[in-house]
């Protein structure tokens, strides 16, 4: 590697010029091709300059009086009886969010006092239904907004209302937007803190979770699903956002569709992520035992749960469990179907209930423990990292309808949909490596985070047998424009790189 020389304009063989939802940029390249400069026409910065930079852009977008009138005006509070079958024609209060042409509903409950830095934990929680009436999905909704609340002692609580009455009413792709312009509000206009901001769901809900979770794991510190199917969902991006899978050991819905074995897989799954990519993938799935559709994952208690829920993903395992339970359904006279098998109330009949434990208890390595199954609890002990030192980004399971192209600190055109990256920050010696797999069908672009990489020092950016050394000009307008646009301070990048530019040197290993 050579040494970092001083570039003058009169010095570079070649300008890229780019235009991106984050302003306008420009990467230079050298005529010895040494070192690559990433925004020739902003000044170098200290450490320390920068850091007050970013914290003075940050200052000003909570600050931004368009931006705050803006949001203001997407939002609308309202009054109003909700058609339902079970809430007859009592009124409520509830609130409208209007962005790029669509509407999603909620209901919200501040609760308790903000923090020390006048900031609350922002909790988004999902109801279930989904393919039926509008009037039974809002009971749903409604039920919702009393579901976890009780769980929160501080914290803004939204029920959201799916935007249509589908099957998948919380994840069509209208809706990632949504999401993504209802946390900015709640951040920005109501004091929401971006670095903690949960997503929670139930049944339909839980089936939300799991696909908007990875797509939106950027924006969240945690998540938890109950009682959803992932619906072949790829959890790959959830490396730096820890999930609990909660589901009853009962709960196959179908001899298909299969609930409980599904959140059993993943056991497997997200574990031998963590192995293969050596970090993150926090996760933790409890399977209740007798429990079907149901549970208590709204309150503090302990619940029975198997201890190790891998075990139930074996065909023999729950394939046989499935006959033992349902001769205890028709033992019971309860029925003699799956989907009645999955949907009966556990503490409606104990005989039932003792019948599936037994048969949980005679399978060997079907071992039992109980813990703290609060969906709430669970996702309140974690912050997120705005800027993980390790990203994992699966392309192919995107929101291209999403208003950013961004994913933490890398960023790509909705078009590149295929493909895993992963990028390492070493802190120690401000080295970026960066692995595109074989599958990536597209360019894509590395953003340069200021608490990733100390881009008063030159950085070193790896990929393959390519290394290239670059300094970085920290850009406030740069930055700036990467705020608004990823509609959150803490997202905010100094500059960014594509990743052709760095394969296009001469400087190689």
């Amino acid at each position: 590697m050579g040494k970092i020389k001083v570039f003058l304009l009169s010095q570079l063989a070649a300008a890229v010029v780019s235009m991106s939802g984050a302003g306008l940029f420009m990467t230079a390249f050298a005529q010895e091709r040494d070192v690559i400069t990433v925004n020739p026409g902003s000044a170098p910065l200290t450490r320390e300059q920068t850091k007050a930079m970013v914290e003075d852009a940050a200052e000003a977008f909570y600050r931004d009086d368009g931006l705050k009138a803006e949001l203001e005006a997407e939002i609308e509070r309202r009054y109003e009886v909700i058609p339902s079958d079970d809430n007859g024609n009592e009124e409520w209060e509830f609130y409208t969010l209007t962005h790029g042409g669509k509407t999603m509903r909620f209901f919200m409950e501040i609760i308790g006092e903000p923090d020390g830095n006048g900031r609350y934990p922002l909790y988004i929680a999902l109801h279930g239904g989904g393919g039926t009436a509008a009037e039974a999905n809002n009971d749903q909704w409604l039920d919702m907004f009393a579901y976890y609340q009780g769980a929160i002692e501080r914290g803004i609580y939204l029920a959201c209302r799916g935007i249509t009455d589908t099957w998948d009413l919380h994840f069509q792709e209208d809706s990632y937007p949504l999401y993504d312009r209802l946390i900015e509000a709640m951040t920005v206009n109501y004091g929401a803190d971006p670095d903690r901001v949960y997503l929670l769901g139930f049944s339909a809900g839980g089936d939300g979770v799991y696909q908007i979770a990875p797509r939106l794991a950027d924006r969240f510190a945690a998540a938890n699903m109950s009682s959803g199917h992932p619906n072949g969902v790829s959890l790959l991006n959830l490396a730096n956002c820890p999930i609990c899978l909660q589901v009853g050991i009962r709960d196959y819905y179908n001899e298909d569709v299969l609930r409980c074995v599904r959140a059993a897989e993943f056991e497997k799954t997200l574990s031998g992520y963590r192995e293969e990519y050596g970090f993150g993938y926090d996760h933790r799935i409890l399977l209740h035992v007798p429990e079907g559709h149901n549970f208590r994952d709204y309150e503090d208690g302990a619940c029975l749960v198997l201890k190790d829920p891998s075990r139930f993903a074996d065909p023999e395992v729950y394939e046989d469990l499935l006959n033992a339970f349902l001769d205890v359904l028709r033992n019971c006279g309860l029925g003699d179907s799956v989907e009645e098998l999955s949907y009966f109330l556990a503490g409606a009949d104990w005989d039932f209930d003792d019948g599936i434990s037994e048969a949980v208890a005679q399978k060997p390595g079907l071992e039992t423990t109980r813990v703290n199954a609060s969906a709430a609890g669970y996702v309140s002990q974690y912050t997120r990292s705005p800027a993980p030192e390790k990203i994992i980004w699966d392309l192919s399971t995107r929101a291209q309808n999403r208003e950013k192209d961004s994913f933490y600190w890398l960023e790509a055109d909705p078009s590149v949909n295929r493909g895993t990256i992963t990028a390492v920050c070493d802190a120690s010696s401000n080295t970026i490596t960066v692995e595109p797999d074989a599958e990536v069908n597209g360019d894509f672009a590395i953003l340069f985070h200021p608490s990733v990489v100390d881009v008063s020092r030159p950085v070193i950016l790896r990929t393959g047998s390519v290394t290239r050394t670059v300094q970085v000009y920290p850009s406030e307008e740069f930055l700036e424009d990467s705020m608004r646009e990823n509609g959150d301070p803490y997202l905010g990048c100094v500059g960014k790189i594509l990743y052709s530019e760095i394969l296009s040197g001469d400087n190689t290993e």
